[in-house]
């Protein structure tokens, strides 16, 4: 297993290299936050103080609930009033969705847990090239997960009670599910395009694209070549 140093190493090497998909997941907390060196300054709306901790990493309050790296490298959670669980971890997912989060225990086995620490299911779950874990936020009750194989990656989309659903070989970094879809690149030959997956695995678009948005208020914005226009999530055209 490696070191939880080696882990918090690589996390800020990939900072600047990676774009490491967790935290495209956005915030859902008005608590402002204040970081110099590892002190950690929570703040109100009001910027009144609410409380300090000294953390290695803050990964961000969403509903209600953070993951942080202690000073001691062990993993755990804290909450909105400022309590840190008794319960540590080797790893933590860096947010949590639908009161869950991905985590890799103390004894090197990965599972889902929930907000208070407790084990939910056990499931493999990998390490991508930040050294996070290798799996979405849960989003709908669905969620994403990398597994390497002799013959390549393989993506599961697994609901939120550990069952496999469904598995991809051609595809690569799915986001977690925004409007009900999932966008992902796609193998298309020697390149890579894009597209979208609803919840049930199922491409919206018999077509890819070469480059392709996430979806707001029922349309997204695709590129192929050098035509640019909007599709709505049964990814038909928009007449403009």
């Amino acid at each position: 297993m490696k070191s939880k140093r080696f882990f918090y190493i690589l996390s800020l090497i990939c900072l600047f290299q990676f774009p490491c998909k967790a935290d495209d997941f956005p915030s859902t907390s008005k608590i402002k936050v204040i970081k110099n060196y590892n002190t950690y300054t929570f703040l109100d709306e009001n910027e009144n103080v609410l409380f300090t901790k000294q953390l290695k990493r803050f990964y961000g309050f969403t509903e209600g609930y953070a993951a942080v790296a202690l000073m001691n490298f062990d993993s755990a959670i804290l909450d909105e009033n400022g309590n840190i669980s008794d319960i540590h971890f080797e790893q933590l997912g860096q947010k949590f969705s639908e009161g869950k989060n991905f985590a890799m225990f103390l004894d090197g086995t990965t599972g889902v847990i929930d907000t208070k620490g407790n084990i939910l299911f056990k499931i493999k779950v990998e390490f991508d090239e930040c050294g996070a874990l290798a799996a979405t936020n849960f989003s709908n009750g669905k969620a994403f997960v990398k597994e390497s194989r002799e013959t390549g990656v393989v993506w599961h989309l697994i609901d939120d009670k550990g069952n496999n659903l469904k598995e991809f070989n051609n595809i690569s970094y799915p986001r977690y599910f925004s409007c009900g879809l999932s966008n992902v690149q796609v193998r298309e030959g020697k390149s890579w395009k894009h597209n979208y997956l609803d919840s049930n695995g199922n491409f919206i678009s018999p077509v890819n694209f070469d480059d392709a948005y996430d979806f707001v208020d029922g349309k997204a914005k695709v590129k192929i070549g050098i035509e640019e226009f909007f599709i709505n999530e049964n990814g038909k055209r928009l007449i403009n």
